[in-house]
Order: structure tokens, then C-alpha cells, then sequence
């Protein structure tokens, strides 16, 4: 079994298909990846896939799913708990060949692998519903036995911190990026593409976008142009539906639509970049995404693309060890942070504007995760004054008791 991706019907949709060692799709295994990942991202539709095609190595080996989802669900002992086995072993190491030890799944990919397969076998157990009369007792024992088995799996679900250990950059190595973008030759690009680099840095340092978000930005999206009086520039996340995009991985919105507004040295930025990227012909006939390739045909940048923009940053400034956009938008939203705790913003206030910038839900408290290095930082400050204010209270207490 072998994964394949296609191109849907409308613009930018994709597909996995399972195929057989012929390339031919295996019908029962697309009708299910077809259902489950309509509208879903690209990562997660290729993540369901592949659990699925890891699910189906075992059930060549011991047993049909569609046939255990109609009768037995699990019910034998060993027969789960050689599923179980399976599900958290890496797909190189469930051959006939023991790994000593097995090397087993993280913790978060393994839940993932547990709700997967859930979803899979609840597929297979409603054909089977499907087929037989409501009032049947078979009918009744069935439900029973497959709701006994996904109680189960959900009780294999292994603990997990939902915190993230990613931090922003510290503001010498935030100084040191802002520097090192600003000379001529010390990452061995030329003159337009440190123009490029340096706005699509900027963009992601300045607003917090993801790199989704950025890869999809348009260039009628990027308001830096036409301005009315008093109005500030601003750029506009959303998904594209709009435009065919020639990329192989398509890049997805992960959150809600929004304005972001821009500093007026960006906007400058964006413009002067807007005026050299259709220089050569085969630019022109790109679609209109904001940013792209400085190389061939010009095509819309790529992922890989991006991700080789910041092993350039890393390898030629060594203060900074870990880079990437996720890193950015952790350190835009500690500043955002450090500004609102020194402008006194409330709690409601900073929740409410954080969630707005992030694209999350108004009652999301997701912005926690992202602030851990100013909250250590405004720890300290408090602490600091914590100790001050009780020395200086001991010292006048000891005056006091002076008998003098």
C-alpha cells in the first residue's frame, strides 16, 4: 500500500489516496479517507491516510477490520492487545523482526493514532449497522461491544502537557536577527532577494502570522498602497479560494480570518518589494501571492523554500540556534505581552486583543503559550519589587526597635 496524492475539484482542495503496489486506488480505504478528511488541512488528510495504511499492515497480518468491526470488535484479548502493540510501534518497526528495545510513538502521535483509529473502526461498524434491523438483539450486542471498545482505547490515551516549550527570542537575539538583516553580504544573498527575505522576516516578527498565512498573502491582500487620509496599512489573512496555486504542498489558513496592521516601515518595505517582483517575464505570469521564488520560473514560494530561508539565518548568526516562523510568533506575542504589561492593560483587555491578533476564539486561552518568556520576565520584575519593599519594611522595623 502506497500513498498518492490528487488535485479535487475547485481550487486548492487535495486528496490521499491509498493505492495498491499497481497504483491502482484500494476502494474501501479511499471511500474512508475521502469522508473523513473532507475540509480538512493537507497534514492532517496525509496523517489520517498513513494511520490508516498502518492500521491495515496489521489487519493483513491477523485480522480484518471490516470483519471485527461486524462481530467480534476486539472482544479477544490477545487479538487487542496486539492491535494495541502495533498502534504504538513506528511503521518500520511492526515486521516480523523485534526491535529490542521496540522504539515506541510519542505520546501525542499515539493519542492521535488511538482517535484515528477510532474514527476508522466506527466507519466499518455503521456499514455493518447499516445491514441489519435496528431492533435486532445481534444489532444491540454489536453497538454494545463497539462502545465497550472505543471506551477502551480512549482509556490507552497516554498523559501529555498541552504547554508549549517554545520561547521567543530574547531581545539581544532579536537585536542581533534585526542587525544581521540589514547587512549586505553576510547571508550570501543578492540585493532583491535580502529585500525579499528581509520583508518576509519583518512580516512574521511584526504581525504573528504563521507561515500558512504568509505563503498564501496575495498581493491585493497587502493594503500599503491607495490610502485615504488618516487610514493605517494593513495586511488581510485569509484562505485562498481564489487563485490556482502551482504548488505542490498548498498552504492552509490554521486560523480565523483577520486585519493585522503594519508598521509604516513595512508598508515601505512591502512596496518597494511589490515593485521589483514583477520585473521578469516569467514573474508576470504568476499568480498574484505576494511572495515569490528568486529562482527559475518564479513560481509562488514554497515551503521548503521558506524553511531554507531560516537554515540561512541560523547557520550565519550563532547566537541564534532555533529559528522558524513558530519561533516568530512566539516572540511577537511576548512583546505584544511586554508592552501591554507596561502600558497596565487588564487581564480582559490582553485576552481579548491577543485572541483577536492570533485568529483563535474569544474565549481561547491559547495566547498562554505564548508569552512564557515575558511572563518569566515580569515574574522577576515582581519578585524584585516583592524583595525590595520587604527589605525595606524589615530595615524600618529595626529602627524602630532601636532603643534610642
Amino acid at each position: 500500500m502506497k500513498l498518492r496524492r490528487v488535485e479535487k475539484d475547485g481550487i486548492n482542495e487535495t486528496a490521499f489516496l491509498i493505492v495498491d503496489d499497481y497504483g491502482v486506488p484500494i476502494d474501501r480505504l479511499c471511500r474512508f479517507t475521502l469522508i473523513e478528511n473532507d475540509s480538512k488541512s493537507d497534514d492532517y488528510q496525509e496523517s489520517i491516510a498513513r494511520t490508516v495504511i498502518h492500521i491495515e499492515k496489521w489487519a493483513d497480518a491477523h485480522s480484518s477490520i471490516e470483519e471485527q468491526m461486524s462481530d467480534g470488535c476486539f472482544s479477544d484479548g490477545e487479538l487487542y492487545v496486539s492491535l494495541k502493540r502495533h498502534l504504538e510501534r513506528y511503521s518500520e518497526d511492526t515486521g516480523k523482526l523485534p526491535q529490542i528495545p521496540p522504539r515506541i510513538i510519542q505520546p501525542e502521535y499515539f493519542n492521535q493514532r488511538i482517535d484515528r483509529a477510532i474514527a476508522y473502526f466506527e466507519y466499518y461498524l455503521n456499514i455493518a449497522l447499516s445491514k441489519r434491523r435496528a431492533d435486532a438483539l445481534h444489532t444491540h450486542n454489536l453497538q454494545k461491544r463497539a462502545e465497550k471498545l472505543f471506551a477502551k482505547l480512549k482509556e490507552e490515551k497516554r498523559p501529555t502537557s498541552n504547554i508549549s516549550k517554545i520561547k521567543g527570542l530574547s531581545v539581544i537575539a532579536q537585536a542581533s536577527l534585526y542587525n544581521g538583516l540589514d547587512e549586505e553580504n553576510l547571508f550570501g544573498w543578492n540585493k532583491n532577494t535580502r529585500l525579499r527575505n528581509k520583508m518576509i522576516i519583518r512580516l512574521f516578527y511584526e504581525t504573528g502570522i504563521r507561515k500558512g498565512e504568509l505563503l498564501s498573502l496575495t498581493i491585493e491582500n497587502c493594503h500599503t498602497t491607495k490610502l485615504s487620509k488618516g487610514e493605517r496599512p494593513y495586511i488581510h489573512t485569509m484562505e485562498n479560494v481564489k487563485y490556482p496555486d502551482p504548488r505542490k504542498k498548498k498552504p492552509h489558513e490554521k486560523t480565523r480570518n483577520r486585519i493585522l496592521p503594519i508598521s509604516q516601515s513595512l508598508c515601505d518595505l512591502i512596496n518597494e518589494y511589490k515593485d521589483i517582483r514583477n520585473k521578469s517575464d516569467a514573474a508576470k505570469r504568476q499568480p498574484p501571492f505576494l511572495v515569490l521564488s528568486s529562482q527559475g520560473d518564479n513560481s509562488p514560494l514554497s515551503l521548503s523554500g521558506l524553511n531554507g530561508i531560516f537554515a540561512t539565518i541560523k547557520e550565519h548568526l550563532p547566537d541564534i540556534k532555533s529559528l522558524g516562523p513558530h519561533r516568530l510568533r512566539h516572540t511577537f506575542f511576548e512583546n505584544l505581552d511586554r508592552m501591554m504589561y507596561l502600558k497596565n492593560y487588564t487581564d480582559g483587555q490582553k485576552i481579548k486583543i491577543k485572541n483577536s491578533l492570533g485568529g483563535w476564539s474569544p474565549s481561547s486561552r491559547m495566547s498562554e503559550n505564548y508569552e512564557k518568556l515575558a511572563t518569566e520576565e515580569q515574574c522577576y520584575d515582581a519578585l524584585n519589587k516583592l524583595n525590595y519593599e520587604t527589605e525595606l519594611e524589615m530595615g524600618q522595623l529595626k529602627i524602630e526597635e532601636l532603643p534610642f
